[in-house]
């Protein structure tokens, strides 16, 4: 097997050339969810440095998989690199499924951000997995992690959407302390999170402070 630096995005994924978005966005969640924080296989076999890595390839790798337009740029430059016959592309392209998240810049002010704001809500409301976590007392980071990645948000749109540092986002969902701005800044930046995934922005805020004992 090829070292993770060394794969491609499709490698990476563990997904054809030719696969679906929702074969894209299926192989993401259970790559992730291998290498987040509470998985003993990422313990086992990575240090934290290693498994932070792999997550953000995987992250990159979705977001230019999933993305129409960068997907054919990508799959371009494997064409012309000779790593991907032309034949074994994705073609369906009348039948994308319409994604949560638009991850053109020039499209940011278009209409469809309040559509995805109430796609969002309606997912969180209809979730058992985002229920039973903000019932809790208590948010761990990885508690966060777990909300985000049920709602199909990808790091790299809140740092886009939020101009927060995406080692800053990892650090909240990490708890990372050592790592963490001061708290004022801390909790400026953890409201821009949540609102980013249309969550209870006073219920999901002080429980993820309670649990550092912050609150």
């Amino acid at each position: 097997m090829k070292p993770f630096k060394e794969q491609n995005y499709y490698e990476v994924l563990e997904i054809s050339p030719d696969a679906m978005p929702l074969e894209i966005r299926r192989a993401y969640k259970k790559s992730f969810t291998l290498y987040q924080d509470d998985s003993i296989a990422s313990y086992s076999f990575f240090s934290e440095a290693e498994r932070q890595e792999i997550l953000s390839c995987i992250e990159q790798a979705y977001l230019t998989l999933i993305n129409p337009e960068a997907r054919t740029v990508y799959d371009q430059s494997l064409i012309a690199s000779g790593l991907l016959d032309e034949e074994r592309t994705f073609q369906d392209k009348t039948k994308r499924p319409v994604a949560i998240y638009d991850f053109q810049k020039t499209r940011l002010n278009s209409p469809a951000p309040a559509r995805r704001s109430v796609e969002l809500k309606l997912r969180g409301e209809q979730s058992s997995v985002i229920r039973d976590l903000l019932a809790q007392n208590t948010l761990a980071g990885s508690d966060l992690q777990k909300l985000r990645m049920a709602l199909e948000v990808p790091l790299e749109v809140i740092a886009e959407k939020t101009n927060i540092r995406i080692d800053i986002l990892r650090a909240i969902e990490t708890e990372s302390v050592d790592l963490f701005p001061p708290l004022v800044y801390l909790k400026g930046f953890l409201r821009s999170y949540i609102r980013c995934l249309e969550l209870d922005e006073r219920v999901v805020l002080d429980a993820y402070l309670r649990k550092l004992g912050f609150h």
